[in-house]
């Protein structure tokens, strides 16, 4: 009988413990715990701190009593319950979209939304030329290798070298331009007007990732692009699990993208759907969003207090606008030395190299939240003039 397996050699496998960084449990509104210390978070996401308000939980829960526990499949098999619907139609009318779409999160989202709207998944290929800003997300990058299409990376919001780019590339072929809103390394924000202009000059598919905006920025704390008039092709993804304080994604688009995801994302068709808990939070968090101008505007007031006294100590935080806000160092050692001296001041933020920045530009990220008062800022900004 003629062996499945000819190689003769017994392979040698060690199981490897991953090197994860220490990981902090979360203690107070604006505390974590790490290392059996508790300190100040500035490493959160949790930006309007609403993963621990009492609506949201007390409709967590009780979707939790009533649904269960999981969806136990798949939204186009079994775990489409109606409650997605009610969110989605809601999303819609906010946003300003004829349909939208929930997700199981972010990176998910972004992985395989994009080789779906070009048509490029497994099994299928469809000329599309893509153009992406160099910064945007590792999950934004990954979407962009599965479609095995040209790939334009147009330097970092630079809208002139973007128009060289397309005007370099082939008239009749399809066209995507990708961004972030606001960008999670950098704190900096895209261009949304002028980027919708070249999506319909060369009648391009705009698509805007808003997930660190949405909550935060826009009116009524719905992104930055619910400003002004969108584009004529323009898609809108986010996540729950930042402002929102929840889990989970969305895809706001028109009727012709919404069919194209429904029946070829990988992502949507081959998950098994969010857990009732999870839904049930989101609803909420939804609902109550538009009444926390007065957070957005406490947070956005403490960010430019702190980036302008950050300058002040003559420290380079980039081109950062927003409550994230990087401190470059250009050396990731020194990075590191500045991360434990804040730990020892009871400082809690996370050093980053590359690839998740670019080469020589080694930086500690601070991204702030509500519940980071002014006082702390300064405590804060006491330690960093050491390092000026």
């Amino acid at each position: 009988m003629r062996k499945l397996i000819s190689n003769n050699k017994i392979p040698k496998r060690e199981l490897k413990v991953s090197n994860f960084s220490k990981v902090g449990i979360k203690s107070d509104e604006d505390k974590i715990e790490f290392d059996g210390k508790k300190l100040i978070n500035l490493s959160s996401n949790d930006y309007l701190g609403l993963s621990s308000n009492k609506i949201i939980l007390n409709e967590s829960t009780k979707y939790l009593k009533i649904y269960g526990s999981g969806s136990s499949s798949s939204r186009l098999i079994a775990g489409n319950f109606n409650k997605f619907e009610e969110i989605e139609t809601n999303l819609s009318e906010h946003l300003g979209f004829s349909k939208s779409i929930v997700m199981g999160n972010g990176f998910l989202v972004n992985a395989t939304v994009i080789p779906a709207i070009t048509r490029n998944t497994i099994g299928k290929k469809n000329k599309f030329f893509i153009f992406s800003d160099k910064l945007n997300h590792a999950s934004i990058n990954y979407g962009n290798s599965i479609t095995n299409q040209k790939v334009f990376r147009y330097n970092h919001l630079d809208l002139n070298h973007l128009e060289f780019l397309i005007k370099k590339s082939q008239k009749n072929t399809e066209k995507i331009i990708i961004t972030e809103s606001l960008y999670s390394m950098d704190g900096d924000f895209a261009d949304i007007n002028g980027l919708r202009f070249i999506a319909n000059k060369y009648n391009a598919i705009l698509y805007i990732d808003e997930a660190h905006s949405f909550g935060v920025y826009g009116k009524k704390g719905l992104g930055i692009s619910v400003n002004g008039s969108r584009a004529e092709r323009e898609v809108m993804v986010g996540t729950f699990s930042k402002a929102l304080g929840s889990y989970g994604a969305f895809i706001a688009c028109s009727k012709d993208i919404y069919d194209l995801i429904v029946e070829s994302c990988p992502g949507l068709i081959y998950s098994t759907a969010l857990p009732p808990s999870v839904v049930g939070s989101i609803k909420a968090g939804i609902k109550i969003l538009p009444k926390l101008s007065k957070r957005r505007e406490r947070l956005i007031a403490n960010s430019k207090f702190l980036i302008k006294k950050l300058k002040e100590l003559n420290l380079d935080v980039g081109n950062s606008s927003s409550h994230i806000i990087p401190i470059i160092f250009n050396n990731f050692f020194k990075c590191e030395k500045i991360r434990e001296e804040l730990k020892r001041k009871n400082f809690f933020v996370k050093s980053f190299r590359h690839p998740t920045v670019p080469k020589n530009e080694e930086r500690i990220r601070v991204s702030l939240t509500t519940f980071i008062k002014k006082n702390v800022i300064i405590d804060f900004l006491k330690v960093m003039e050491n390092f000026k």
